[in-house]
Parts: structure tokens; C-alpha cells; sequence
């Protein structure tokens, strides 16, 4: 994810209703940058601006969601996904889970909640990797100036006891 403060998130979803519903509690939730389309293809045609998250379904006309996560996956697998489908079988969730989705969420009078709270979830996974991977950073960056002022007052006393 490249963007915690300020997510770019896609939402696929066919129903305006639902659609309408969805991006108004996020909003009311200050995730703000949200782009929507009614299907995949227009989701694909869009993927080079790089979302953080795209909050897909199960089925639509045309591509699936299965089949949209496994292309962007391919070309772009910082890109996390979250499922939000009427879709209510475990071994489709289990299946989608498996290969790689954040979270699947089933559209009920709670989906809204979950969604956020799974959208919160994300953005604090990758805060704390870049915290970690800032730490990891330091870490080698404090060894590496150790070895270089070891290794010159080794030259230095070598130098100076050639001369003496």
C-alpha cells in the first residue's frame, strides 16, 4: 500500500444502490479517495493509477471478481483486495481467501462496518511494515557506518605506524 494517510480505493460494484450506500459510509469514515466502477473492465482500464485497495464481488456480468484479482495481482501485488459479495458459501470464501483476498465480507446490514473495519486493518498492517522495514534500514545503516569508521582508524593506524 502506498498511500496509508489517504488510500486510493476502487470499489467494483454493479448496484447503485449499494454502491451509493458503500461510499457514503466510507466517506462519513474520511476515506475519501474512491473511485467506483460498475464493472471489472472499467476497474482495469483504471488500474494504473495504482490503488491501495479495490473492493471487489464475487460475480458480475462479464469478468468475475476472482478473475480481476488474479490480473492485477500479477502486474501489481502490493494492491490488497477485499471481497463484499451476497456470495454466502464458506468454501468460496475460503477459496478467495486462499488466494490471496484481505478479507471477504457478505453484503448484509453489517457489511459497512466490516468493510471499514477491514479497510483500518490494512492501513495499520502496512504502517507498522514501514515502521519495521524503517527500523531494518536504520539497523543496517548504523553497521554499515560502524565497519567504515572501523575499517579507517584500522588504515589510519596503519598508515601512521609505517611512517613511524
Amino acid at each position: 500500500m502506498q498511500n496509508i494517510k489517504n488510500p486510493l480505493i476502487y470499489i467494483v460494484e454493479d448496484s447503485i444502490v449499494y454502491k451509493d450506500l458503500i461510499v457514503g459510509y466510507l466517506q462519513s469514515k474520511n476515506l475519501k479517495n474512491i473511485k467506483v466502477f460498475k464493472t471489472g473492465e472499467e476497474c482495469l482500464n483504471e488500474i494504473h493509477l495504482k490503488p491501495d485497495i479495490i473492493v471487489l464481488d464475487y460475480s458480475y456480468e462479464g469478468i468475475s471478481g476472482l478473475e480481476i484479482m488474479k490480473k492485477v495481482s500479477i502486474e501489481r501485488p502490493e494492491i490488497d483486495f477485499i471481497f463484499l459479495s451476497s456470495q454466502n458459501e464458506i468454501n468460496v470464501a475460503i477459496k478467495i481467501m486462499k488466494l490471496g483476498a484481505a478479507d471477504y465480507i457478505i453484503k448484509n446490514e453489517q457489511a459497512p462496518y466490516r468493510l471499514v473495519g477491514s479497510i483500518e486493518q490494512l492501513l495499520a498492517k502496512t504502517k507498522k511494515e514501514k515502521v519495521q522495514r524503517g527500523l531494518n534500514i536504520g539497523i543496517v545503516g548504523f553497521f554499515v557506518m560502524l565497519f567504515i569508521i572501523i575499517m579507517t582508524i584500522i588504515l589510519v593506524s596503519i598508515f601512521f605506524d609505517l611512517e613511524l
